[in-house]
């Protein structure tokens, strides 16, 4: 049976699977992927929804090649989900953030790896974890120094999160096929280690595709 994910949204079977794998405990890299329109976006924003209820003043990261990416694909998803979370989500402000009413916050920041290519700004991400939108756009350096910065975050006065990244991507050629979907092809995928496949016929909300 699907279970809520945020306030008034359903959550898919997928969704649900990726969920489990985020809430299970032996897993701390996580990817969530492989083909278009497979709710990899609406599924993952609503997991950091779920965690930045669950742990009050945690900090999430989302991360994408840059900030026109996320303007264009990643806010306008996002800002669907925080209507449907009932208020509990502020509007993403001036400085790609957004506060939750119980002292938990997410950060919207882009790569930027042309202008800083030693990703310099990854050292003051003070966050419980990270989700990686489009990881195959994204530097592998970028994930590994993700884990050097996820669980920085001391959250105050309360229960602490286990470190997580998670990246959402599509098939392709590039280091998240390796790291993720090759191993989980061959059998070989283990924890700390989870890959969540994710098509368009997962996707109940998607256009049925036109009869030839």
């Amino acid at each position: 049976m699907a279970a809520p994910v945020v306030d008034a949204f359903e959550a898919t079977d997928v969704q649900n699977r990726l969920m489990a794998a985020v809430t299970d405990g032996r897993y701390r890299y996580i990817g969530f992927g492989g083909g278009v329109r497979g709710t990899k976006t609406w599924g993952s924003l609503s997991v950091l929804i779920v965690l930045c209820r669950a742990f009050p003043g945690s900090r999430w990261a989302v991360i994408r090649k840059d900030l026109q990416r996320l303007r264009q694909t990643t806010l306008p998803s996002f800002e669907k989900l925080r209507v449907r979370a009932g208020g509990f989500v502020s509007r993403v402000d001036g400085n790609f953030e957004a506060r939750c009413t119980n002292g938990s916050l997410i950060i919207f920041r882009g790569e930027n790896a042309d202008k800083d290519p030693t990703l310099e700004r990854f050292h003051g991400y003070e966050v419980n974890g990270f989700l990686n939108e489009e990881a195959d756009e994204l530097q592998e350096a970028t994930f590994h120094k993700e884990i050097e910065r996820a669980g920085a975050w001391v959250v105050p006065n309360g229960a602490q999160p286990d470190p997580l990244i998670l990246c959402t991507f599509n098939p392709n050629a590039s280091w998240p096929k390796r790291v993720w979907y090759d191993p989980w092809k061959n059998g070989t995928l283990a924890p700390p280690y989870a890959f969540i496949p994710s098509t368009i016929a997962d996707n109940p909300h998607a256009p049925a595709t036109p009869a030839p």
